[in-house]
This record gives structure tokens, C-alpha cells and sequence, in this order.
């Protein structure tokens, strides 16, 4: 099982639970984090789907890429 081990790993973990629910969302035809976030900034729900996906690229690197056991 692979589990986060620094505070790198926790950030992006945090960001892929975040989607989760923003796809869950999603599901329902209610984009969530843009009624959360365009309040604040607009542009601010963007950079939060960008680290998003960032987060799910370097989950994937961990689970499957080298060195690992």
C-alpha cells in the first residue's frame, strides 16, 4: 500500500480528495469548486483543476513509477 510519506505527498493527496468531490459534483451538473472559489478570484478554480491534475500525475508516479517495490 502506498501511503504519503512527505509533505509533498500529503498536498497532492489533499488535491486529488478535492477532486474527488469536485467530480462528484460534477455529477450532478454543479461544478463546485467554481461556486466556491469564484467568489474569492475567478480564475482561482482553473489553478486549482491544474494542481489537481498535477497531483493525480504524481500519484501515478509514485504508485507506478521506478523504485518502487
Amino acid at each position: 500500500m502506498v501511503r504519503p510519506q512527505n509533505t509533498l505527498d500529503w498536498i497532492a493527496f489533499v488535491f486529488l480528495i478535492v477532486g474527488a468531490f469536485a467530480w462528484g459534483f460534477f455529477v450532478t451538473d454543479i461544478n463546485i469548486l467554481d461556486v466556491a472559489l469564484e467568489a474569492i478570484w475567478d480564475p482561482l478554480d482553473d489553478i486549482v483543476f491544474i494542481l489537481i491534475f498535477l497531483s493525480g500525475l504524481w500519484w501515478i508516479f509514485r504508485v507506478f513509477g521506478p523504485g518502487r517495490r
